[in-house]
């Protein structure tokens, strides 16, 4: 039997070692948790003697989950690596598609993506007639998206005529496409999982039996659905370790609840708690920063990181007179550390939203230093990369509308709107498939739509004759030719550029073959759904910029963390609001924790804000941080005199009984805070930071005071 225990420390161990009932593990960041969950569930099969398939690990992103497993194939013999693993939706799906069939799910059902979703949404409230300027198509997909996620879908109830204008017929009409075309989207994994398990007790029993041994990473991001899976699958046994950081928990815009991280020693009874501790990562002035900085926070478990790390490092704190001075400052900064041999993969700039980008990327650009923005659009996203995978969606669900209505003019061959609506109604009417409607549709058109039309079907032929994957693709992208449409409309670099896309999405399917050789076009095709720009790897040695929700997980030598100003970072809807102001601090506190040698902050004097040049105080966050006794470096470069600050062009008046940090409603984006007012009388603009719609500018008289 191996022993581990000179292989972790002795927190890890412990946590390791207990293997039976409910274990929550405190890992803070840095600390190995990854490290403990892979040596438990070797330990679990190794020393314990528990079969492989009765273990359960469920983590949050595909990429994850493939380096956990990857790690364990080093831990245990291959033929112990039968292990399920994988994020709640990859391991839910794979439920439904043995037995889906009990909550009316058709076989080979289809998944829909979010760009295809909002598709469909449009259409949606188009055929309503609902005014899209006043209810936008991406407010419903968001509000179906949050229903979804809860129990009241579960129990397949509706989501009330109150919640939105005409939200009811809009959820039902698309409820019924997704049903027409054999479709489940996202949400419907987790949702549609558990409806199953309540309505099917043999069935729930048999996951219960198979899953005997539950470990879940990353559990301060669960929601309430994602609690209630696993409630109900460890309800029997009751060994289910959580891993996991309430100090990291940043994701309650989303839906995530850091009550299941908090309060899971009251739901499971007699429940050990192990805290990890021993900080690997970073510097202990680093350390020091982010103890000093979370301690503020009273919805905590509450622990203290400990560096093993010597000695060393940096914090620096640098005042700039705009934005454009910051990133002037990281620039010249960065540039200094790659003439000093740095990686630039291992140098990060951190802001808090995707705004913020854009001053970076314009100083990178002129000093031809290498950079890549993270949390992009993820590669099966891509236009041609869609393109193509629609031929693939339509032939293997014949009845998938959305497929059809792209691929029939990707790439465009004279096919127009009409005639699609036409087949797509025809299809309906008729019971067929949208490949035989558009068949039988052929002798009726005429010209080039017909001359388009055959080619087109001909492609459906050819794909009927293939049975492996990655034929199929490289069928799809010679018949359709493709690669000379892009060479025909785009210029060389971003031809180039899209045509390596292409190329890579064969290589996909080829190493999906490989890694599943009875995988099925279904499985491809739901692989490539449930993929987000998070799971995709990339070796391109870069600077990264990014949000610090990207970073999260994540680790650099030099982290730039920037716009460190009250309201950008916290933001202003947070200031009045204890626990998201808490979540902003714990957001704060995961970017500081990425750094592992050096940290620089930067926070402006003035910053443009829709158009006006706009005071700015340093963020509170920096004086919880105990900045004033960290040492900056001996001499920081002048880059400007901050005591010159340029004058606010906002007239900082009061209109209407409303005034600079009034809080105010509008019909559409619900509750804000009034930042600034420019103008005068009724005719005054507000900017005004929406809880749910961040910063907008709106004309006084649509705003009413609270």
């Amino acid at each position: 039997m191996p022993d581990y225990s000179k292989e972790l420390n002795e927190a890890q161990y412990d946590a390791v070692q207990t293997t039976e009932g409910p274990l929550l593990v405190l890992a803070g960041a840095g600390t190995g948790k990854t490290r403990v969950i892979t040596y438990r569930i070797a330990h679990l099969i190794n020393n314990v003697g528990v079969p492989a398939q009765n273990i359960l690990a469920v983590t949050f992103t595909n990429k994850a989950a493939g380096e956990m497993k990857e790690r364990i194939m080093k831990l245990v013999s291959r033929s112990d690596s039968d292990i399920w693993i994988g994020t709640f939706h990859s391991i839910c799906l794979r439920i439904l598609r043995r037995d889906g069939h009990l909550v009316g799910l058709g076989a080979g059902f289809g998944i829909l993506d979010q760009d295809d979703r909002l598709a469909v949404v449009r259409d949606i409230v188009k055929s309503l007639n609902i005014d899209v300027k006043k209810y936008p198509p991406k407010q419903y997909m968001w509000r179906i998206s949050n229903f979804k996620s809860t129990r009241a879908y579960v129990d397949e109830a509706a989501p009330g005529t109150d919640e939105f204008h005409m939200m009811d017929e809009v959820f039902s009409q698309y409820q019924k496409k997704l049903k027409e075309q054999n479709f489940i989207d996202f949400d419907d994994m987790l949702a549609l999982t558990i409806r199953m398990f309540r309505q099917n007790s043999d069935v729930t029993q048999y996951y219960r039996n198979m899953f005997r041994y539950i470990l879940v990473d990353e559990y301060q991001d669960t929601n309430d659905i994602q609690f209630l899976f696993l409630k109900i699958l460890a309800t029997e046994t009751g060994n289910i370790c959580v891993v996991g950081d309430d100090d990291q928990s940043i994701y309650g815009w989303r839906g995530a609840d850091i009550r299941n991280i908090l309060e899971f020693d009251t739901v499971y009874q007699n429940t050990k708690t192990v805290r990890l501790v021993e900080n690997y990562r970073s510097r202990p002035v680093i350390l020091q920063t982010a103890n000093a900085l979370i301690s503020n926070n009273r919805m905590r478990k509450g622990k203290n990181l400990v560096a093993c790390r010597e000695e060393g490092g940096m914090v620096q704190v640098m005042p700039v007179g705009n934005e454009t001075d910051e990133a002037e400052f990281a620039a010249q900064t960065i540039q200094k550390y790659l003439d000093e041999g740095t990686s630039p993969d291992e140098i990060a700039v951190l802001y808090r939203t995707n705004a913020q980008s854009r001053n970076f990327e314009v100083l990178l650009n002129r000093m031809a230093i290498r950079y890549k923005v993270v949390g992009g659009i993820g590669f099966y996203q891509r236009k041609e990369i869609k393109d193509i995978l629609s031929y693939l969606r339509l032939h293997d669900n014949p009845y998938d509308g959305v497929s059809f209505a792209r691929s029939v003019k990707a790439p465009p061959r004279g096919i127009g709107d009409t005639a699609v609506s036409n087949i797509t109604e025809y299809a309906s009417a008729e019971g067929l498939s949208l490949i035989e409607a558009a068949r039988q549709s052929l002798p009726a058109l005429r010209g080039a739509q017909k001359r388009g039309m055959e080619p087109y079907l001909w492609i459906f032929t050819e794909l009927g004759a293939q049975s492996k994957v990655s034929e199929m693709v490289k069928t799809v992208i010679y018949l359709t030719e493709y690669e000379d449409f892009i060479k025909k409309y785009e210029d060389e670099h971003e031809a180039e550029k899209r045509i390596g896309n292409i190329n890579e999405l064969y290589n996909a399917a080829v190493s999906f073959e490989m890694a599943f050789p009875e995988g099925t076009m279904s499985d491809f095709l739901a692989a490539t759904a449930i993929t987000t720009s998070l799971d995709e790897s990339d070796n391109t040695a870069a600077v990264k910029l990014m949000t610090i929700h990207s970073a999260k997980g994540l680790e650099f030598e030099q982290v730039f963390l920037t716009g460190l100003e009250n309201g950008l970072f916290p933001l202003h809807g947070s200031l009045d609001e204890p626990a998201e102001l808490e979540e902003e601090r714990r957001l704060c506190y995961v970017a500081v924790t990425r750094a592992k040698q050096n940290l620089h902050m930067t926070y402006a004097s003035t910053r443009m804000v829709y158009g006006n040049r706009m005071p700015q105080r340093r963020s509170p966050f920096l004086d919880e941080m105990g900045i004033a006794g960290i040492k900056a470096p001996a001499k920081p470069r002048p880059y400007m005199d901050v005591s010159q600050k340029p004058k606010s062009t906002v007239a900082r008046t009061e209109v209407n009984g409303i005034k600079s940090g009034s809080k105010v409603s509008h019909e559409k984006f619900g509750e804000g805070m009034v930042v600034a007012i420019s103008g005068s009388g009724d005719s005054a603009n507000c900017d005004v930071f929406f809880k749910a719609g961040g910063l907008k500018k709106i004309r006084v008289g649509f705003l009413k005071l609270l």
